[in-house]
């Protein structure tokens, strides 16, 4: 087996570690809606610009009883508006509270491909698949110092793949208002 491989095992090992929590979290876990005694307070999602704030309250699994908070865009073709053609969502995870992109592609997507992301005309970043769901599948990408200041002053971000069937795809999200959105992210303490 070459060192290729090895590498890509690993980075798909260290995506999968950094995800658990989250789909346990976010994907599984039903929000609770009624605020009781010794619970954080549920916040409203909160809009800026191009991206929303969100955080649940899961009922179940490791995050159970735990604010969750991130951001997320949901990046939609204009000839189908209702259609949503992949999901950015940034949040911290594990004990030192990193902070993570991942990425929410079609269900028929190739995971043996993975994904990029690229910001404005900077090259692609790999973004190793750590799965598939019926709904969609998932990677992660640990967003360094330096990719959050590319995120936070880029114009947008395009996300690479590619489904069964058919030729690479490319979807963009706009960065428009990812700045505050991080801002308000780092205020929820989540």
């Amino acid at each position: 087996m070459g060192r290729g491989r090895i590498a890509g095992r690993r980075s798909a090992s260290r995506a999968a570690a950094l995800l658990a929590p989250l789909l346990a979290g976010l994907i599984f876990a039903e929000a609770v809606s009624a605020q009781t005694a010794g619970t954080p307070p549920v916040i409203p999602t909160q809009t800026f610009k191009s991206w929303a704030l969100d955080c649940l309250l899961p009922k179940a699994g490791p995050s159970a009883g735990k604010r969750v908070c991130f951001i997320h865009h949901e990046a939609r073709p204009p000839a189908d508006p209702k259609h949503v053609a992949a999901r950015a969502v940034i949040r911290h995870t594990g004990p030192d509270r990193k902070l993570v992109l991942i990425v929410e592609l079609p269900p028929n997507t190739v995971q043996a491909s993975g994904a990029s992301a690229a910001i404005d005309t900077s090259p692609p970043v790999a973004i190793p698949l750590a799965g598939c769901i019926q709904q969609f599948c998932y990677g992660a990408l640990e967003l360094t110092p330096a990719l959050q200041n590319a995120i936070k002053v880029g114009q947008q971000m395009t996300l690479g793949f590619t489904p069964k069937d058919y030729a690479k795809q490319s979807v963009v999200v706009p960065l428009a208002g990812v700045t505050a959105a991080l801002a308000a992210l780092e205020q929820t303490g989540s």
